[in-house]
């Protein structure tokens, strides 16, 4: 079978409507090429939900996920249970306790029979609230784990051992990047966001009467993390003006506490840094952990430890590259005051929520050139930011290089440049973003970091129940955000001046 090519043939047409991407059984993006598709994807209408071959894994229920909660359901449910199935004892106790805070219900674990799988079974009624879960937390079933435990064969020695050497390799492949760790360093999880909900949870042991702090606009679940999952919530300082730094110095001089500081290298969509080193120096005399994601700066990009406590990554992303494999990791630094303490809480949190010996082979593979993506990528995506600057059409544009440069560059390398990731506002609001988006020319899908480039109406994907929220923060929902590859500067230049050519003809 030939394998569709996303630089040559994207999935944007109107007939790829809910097609993998890329095309792959194991694909974290699904195809939303309209936007009323995706409109029609939020608001649950059946005729786009039921195209759907895939889709990112902690949203959308991969075919090999929802048949294995099916398998779990018809062995263990009672009348009227539903099963969700998650990767360990640990994490189906931590759903069951979700469900029963949120909405009272009560749930039933059941071992499943495979590995360390458990099945969480509740009225059907609490599935929302199990879902919820389930996107928030991170601590996902893997396609690739659902896959081999519907097949019921055991993961033979071979197969063991070549996964415990790709996680070996990651763990050490991960620590070089960040310069002066070991393997011992870094933490290896089933996805980006299981690893910031791990160190959230080790972190609230200490102060679980205290909220966590974040600074500049959170990507969804960030934020959700620390509102869902702590008692006292979070401080929301995500509209700042000081890279919250001010915030953060009024917080403490009003005598409250905090158990951590997140933000993220930089922001999602927005694309803004906060004042890391500021940041840093304030929380270092409080004894309050800065916890820093670098997910779309990536570590060749910059050194998020110069002032970060924890570093979390998701590997789902750039590090990966190919959109095949879930993945995230907590990186702690030696030294810092929080260093011992997490080394030691960690590989419980790690073995609840582990990365899965196939995904780790598959990102093994897919790592090994990691940073000659990345700096491609920064030097196309360098170009189509300057061309962009240059049309009439776009009325706000954000990239790392123009939003709070200052703050980037404190932990840019010598050698980074400013990432792939673009968001702009087309002039005539959206109408004009909807003729744009669904007359451009590249895959369209949620995600980011693969090799071809991506776009995507994030607002409408991430923030739809709280579109009025998003937009107080800077985030409109006719925002859309690009992800530019590997494709030719003159080729995507060329997909963006047909599209822009839709505009003028609509006007």
């Amino acid at each position: 079978m030939v394998v569709r090519d996303p630089f040559t043939k994207p999935f944007c047409g109107a007939e790829d409507l809910g097609k993998a991407i890329p095309e792959n059984d194991h694909a974290v993006s699904v195809c939303l090429p309209r936007w009323e598709d995706v409109i029609g994807y939020e608001e649950g209408k059946a005729e786009v939900i039921d195209a759907f071959e895939s889709g990112y894994p902690r949203f959308v229920p991969h075919p090999f996920v929802a048949e294995l909660f099916l398998a779990a359901q018809e062995e263990f449910a009672k009348k009227d249970e539903v099963a969700m199935v998650f990767p360990s004892l640990a994490a189906a106790w931590r759903c069951a306790d979700y469900i029963k805070r949120r909405c009272g219900a009560t749930s039933r674990l059941e071992s499943y029979g495979w590995e360390n799988l458990t099945a969480v079974l509740f009225k059907e009624e609490a599935f929302t609230w199990g879902w919820k879960y389930w996107q928030h937390s991170g601590e996902i079933v893997s396609s690739r784990l659902a896959e081999a435990a519907l097949a019921d064969a055991p993961v033979n020695d071979e197969a063991v051992e070549a996964g415990k050497q790709a996680i070996s390799v990651l763990r050490q492949r991960i620590a070089k990047l960040y310069h002066g760790l070991t393997g011992k360093d870094v933490f290896l999880f089933s996805s980006g966001m299981a690893a910031i909900a791990a160190v959230h949870r080790l972190l609230l042991i200490d102060k679980p009467e205290d909220p966590s702090i974040q600074i500049e606009f959170p990507y969804l679940d960030s934020l959700k993390v620390q509102q869902e999952f702590a008692e006292a919530g979070a401080a929301d300082f995500s509209i700042t003006e000081s890279g919250g730094v001010e915030e953060v110095k009024t917080w403490f001089e009003e005598g409250k506490r905090a158990t951590a500081v997140f933000t993220e290298l930089p922001s999602n969509p927005l694309l803004r840094t906060a004042n890391l080193e500021r940041l840093a120096s304030i929380l270092n005399k409080k004894g309050v952990p800065l916890v820093v994601d670098d997910t779309v700066a990536t570590a060749i990009n910059t050194d998020a430890f110069r002032y970060a406590d924890v570093v979390t990554t998701s590997l789902t992303k750039m590090f990966s590259g190919a959109g095949d494999v879930a993945g995230g990791a907590v990186v702690v630094k030696p030294g810092t005051d929080f260093y011992e303490l997490l080394r030691e809480r960690l590989p419980s949190e790690e073995a609840a929520s582990p990365l899965f010996l196939h995904d780790a082979r598959v990102l093994e593979v897919n790592s090994r050139h990691f940073r000659e993506r990345v700096e491609a990528t920064n030097e196309n995506a360098a170009e189509l930011v300057d061309w962009l600057r240059t049309r009439p059409e776009i009325k706000n544009l954000w990239h790392p290089s123009s939003e709070c440069r200052d703050y980037y560059d404190q932990v840019r390398r010598s050698s980074g440049g400013y990432g792939a990731l673009i968001s702009f506002v087309i002039k005539g609001g959206e109408p004009a973003a909807r003729a744009f988006y669904d007359a451009l020319a590249i895959s369209k899908g949620p995600s980011l970091g693969t090799d071809f480039s991506l776009v995507c109406p994030y607002t409408l994907l991430a923030h739809y129940d709280e579109l009025e929220w998003a937009a107080k923060r800077g985030a409109p929902a006719n925002l859309l955000r690009i992800w530019v590859g590997l494709e030719d500067p003159e080729d995507l230049r060329g997909r963006f001046e047909e599209a822009f050519g839709v505009l003028g003809e609509s006007g």
